[in-house]
Order: structure tokens, then sequence, then C-alpha cells
């Protein structure tokens, strides 16, 4: 499926990070949580459902913002056919085979823009897609708080009158109870790798990761510049290295405001993290009714598989295997 990639992790350093909401004593919620703890719970719930709504937004304006693009290419490739069509009114005249030259080399180009934005178009609508059942999915988390502390531990006395009563809602079905786990799945997937990713763009691994990139720009720079500049290939390569590099320096300039941006949004995702690992721990105490179902079993088999085919091939796994140039807090991960 369509996963946020480390692009995305790197969008949210522009994003505000609320993390003056987040309680700091989050680490150890029991399995019976006590009103403060639920308390905890609730609100960081809610500063997660918010945080993964407003990437949805966002998503969904990105993949507007590129369709309008698909748009305008494909209005000027009517304008070009048009022409040409017009054009076949004058048979003999000299004039006509010059502009048909013009006008085939445009259309050539304009189906190239077409296939390339029609492209990025469909994969920002599916990440948009996939972002909403994100959503879902943490709403999902957020409602079954309330049924598992009053209709499963019994806690309606102790939480006094701070939860009325809760109607349990209907027992998840195989395919529902497989849609909420690969959803949490995703999630833990990609709060992983957010904070695998901050944590890089702190202890200097993604400012190693940016200088590699550079090296490997200016070493094809280097190359193609050996050849005569007379060369149309070689000036477009040249053009667009040249923006892969102003792009990639800028990455690499990061003043005292934007790191501390930087741990502000780690420690989010930490605190996101400790969380969603109580919410996992709550989901596996429903999932007796399910173990021995085959549809079950299989799903997760291929599930397990599919998040460990993405970890392997990860920026951030291959920032693993850089070495960190400063110290960084060490965050607690997930038990897969």
């Amino acid at each position: 499926g369509v996963r946020f990639s480390v692009s995305f992790a790197a969008t949210m350093m522009g994003m505000s990070a609320p993390h003056s909401m987040i309680p700091e004593d989050i680490d150890d919620i029991s399995d019976t949580p006590t009103i403060k703890e639920y308390k905890k719970l609730k609100r960081v719930m809610k500063i997660m459902v918010r945080f993964y709504e407003d990437g949805s937004a966002a998503k969904f304006d990105q993949y507007s913002e590129m369709a309008d693009q698909v748009t305008k290419v494909e209005e000027d490739l009517k304008m070009v056919n048009a022409q040409l069509e017009a054009l076949k009114k004058f048979p003999t005249h000299p004039k006509k085979a010059t502009y048909e030259s013009e006008l085939a080399a445009e259309r050539v180009n304009l189906e190239g823009m077409q296939k390339q934005f029609s492209s990025k178009a469909s994969e920002l609508k599916a990440l948009h897609e996939w972002s909403n059942g994100i959503v879902e999915v943490t709403g999902w988390l957020e409602q079954g708080l309330d049924d598992y502390c009053i209709n499963y531990l019994g806690m309606k006395e102790l939480l006094g009158g701070m939860i009325k009563e809760v109607i349990p809602p209907s027992p998840l079905t195989v395919e529902e109870y497989k849609k909420y786990k690969a959803g949490l799945d995703e999630i833990t997937f990609n709060l992983e790798e957010s904070q695998d990713f901050f944590s890089a763009s702190i202890d200097g691994r993604l400012n190693k990761f940016h200088e590699i990139e550079r090296d490997l720009i200016l070493a094809q720079l280097d190359v193609i510049r050996q050849f005569p500049p007379v060369n149309p290939r070689q000036q477009h390569w040249e053009e667009e290295l040249e923006k892969d590099l102003e792009f990639v320096k800028g990455n690499m300039k990061v003043d005292e405001a934007a790191m501390a941006k930087r741990h502000r949004m780690l420690t989010m995702h930490s605190d996101f993290m400790k969380v969603l690992r109580w919410y996992r721990d709550k989901l596996s105490a429903f999932k007796e009714e399910y173990k021995d179902n085959p549809d079950v079993i299989a799903f997760e088999t291929a599930q397990s598989k599919v998040i460990a085919a993405e970890k392997e091939s990860s920026t951030v796994e291959y920032m693993k295997r850089l070495q960190p140039t400063q110290t960084c807090p060490v965050m607690k991960k997930t038990p897969a």
C-alpha cells in the first residue's frame, strides 16, 4: 500500500509541533489507567488525530494543485491538435511544413508532461486516500478508549462522572479487524520512520546523507561538462542537476530555530509512540477471537512481510548505516 515516505516526514519540519500540549509523564501508563492517565491518553489521542487530519488536508491540496497542472497541459494539447487540424486546409503552402514541425515538437513535449503530471497526480491522490484511512483509524482508536475503560475494564465507578454510559460497539468483523490492524501497522511504521528521520536530522546523519547526495550530483556534472556544450542533452541534464544541487544545498542549511523545531518534532513523535504502544496492547486484548482464524493469520503474515520490505528499502534504513556526528536522545520503539 501507499505510505507516508521520508519526504512527508521532511515536510513536517514546516508544521508546528504542539508539544507544549502533550503531557510529559506518559511513559508508563498502566493497563488499567488511573483518572490522570485516562486524561493523558485522551489528550494525546486528540493531538494525534488532529496531526493526521492536517496531513491529510495537506495531501489533498498537493493533489489538487497537480490535477490543475494536468488540466492545463491537456488544454494546451487540445490547442496544438486544433492548430494541426487547421493546417490540413493548406496542403501545398510552404509555411505549413514549418508550423507542423514546431507544433509536432511541442506536442511531444506536452505529451511527456501530461504523462509525468498525471502519474504524480495519481500518486498524490492515492496518498490522500491512504491518509484518510489513517485518520479513520486514529478516530476509531480515540472513540474506543471509553468503550475499553467502561465496558472492558469496568472502570465506570473509578472514573466517576467523567464518562457517561457507553454503548458497546458491534464486535469487529474479520474484515474490520484486518482494516484497523493494518491501519495500526501503518501508523506505527510511519511514526517509527519519522522518529528515525528526525533523530538523523539532529545527530548529523541527515546532513551526511545530503553531503553524499551533493557529491553524487557534482560527479555527474563533472562528467557531462566534459562534453561539448552545444549538445542539447548535456544542456538539459546540466540544468536539471543544477536545480537538484541548489535544492540539496538548501536542505543542508539549518539554523537554531530549525534545529529546535526538529527536537520538538522528535519528542512529539516519541510521545505518539508511547500512546500508540498502549493502544496496540489493547487491540491485542480483543484478538483472542481471531487468533485461530486462517484468514487473519494469512493477512497478518502478509502484512508483516510488507512492513519488513518497506523498512529494508527506506531512506531511513540507508541513513542508519551512516555514523552520527552528534548525540541524540534514544527513543523507544514499539515491539513488532
